[in-house]
């Protein structure tokens, strides 16, 4: 089982890339990276065998958004400040007093109202109230370029953990060293359902991604997965 999350997340002029994953069956774990231009600023892995037996699938996404959550907010308290300094992606700003632990302190509200990250964060804790679709994927066979595999996709309501009928899937493949090449596209049946055959591209000294997009009446998903 494989799926994913991705936010972009502001914090003191730089933007940070928040991405989570379903590492699969063979690996039951949920593993969130933290990237700032292409350098991993942070790495969690929590492991999902126990919540898979106990709550099925739906257990398993909750913890997935909950992980990916919980890395945003972090990030908005001013978490990671010390290590973007170290990177260079950040200067510390002498009208911030620095704590004991090299950080900034998460900025006071206004009198006049909120601040930007407590707006944000009560949009995202809105949003995940509400339902969405999530989307799975599941692959026969290891995904490397040049080879053939069938994809195996589950569309589901975040919530109700009803399957969504009707659900438009678009799969590519991109790389560095070409185009983005379209691979195959299909609908999910009345199970929320869809399998596609396709052919990898064959890549030379590069890695490559396959990146899967879906919308549906419940609102889009998207998968990233490096092959």
């Amino acid at each position: 089982m494989i799926t994913g999350l991705n936010t972009d997340v502001r914090h003191r002029d730089v933007v940070l890339h928040v991405q989570t994953e379903d590492k699969g069956e063979l690996n039951p774990c949920i593993e969130t990276l933290v990237y700032v231009g292409g350098q991993i600023l942070e790495r969690r892995r929590r492991g999902y065998r126990e919540a898979l037996a106990e709550g099925g699938t739906s257990a398993v996404v909750q913890l997935m958004e909950g992980q990916h959550r919980a890395l945003i907010e972090q990030i908005q308290a001013g978490g990671p400040d010390s290590r973007l300094v170290e990177l260079g992606a950040l200067r510390p700003s002498p009208q911030d007093p620095i704590g004991d632990e090299g950080t900034a302190p998460h900025p006071a509200a206004d009198e006049g109202g909120p601040t930007l990250d407590r707006v944000i964060l009560d949009y995202l804790n809105a949003e995940a109230e509400q339902e969405h679709l999530v989307l799975l994927m599941d692959a026969e066979s290891d995904l490397a370029p040049g080879g053939v595999v069938t994809l195996r996709f589950d569309a589901r309501t975040s919530l109700s953990d009803e399957p969504v009928p009707g659900a438009s899937i678009r799969v590519k493949m991109i790389s560095p060293s070409s185009e983005p090449t379209h691979l195959g596209e299909g609908t999910t049946d009345h199970e929320g359902r869809l399998e596609l055959r396709v052919s990898l591209p064959a890549v030379t000294g590069t890695t490559a991604a396959l990146i899967v997009r879906a919308e549906s009446s419940v609102g889009e998903a998207e998968i990233k997965h490096l092959i």
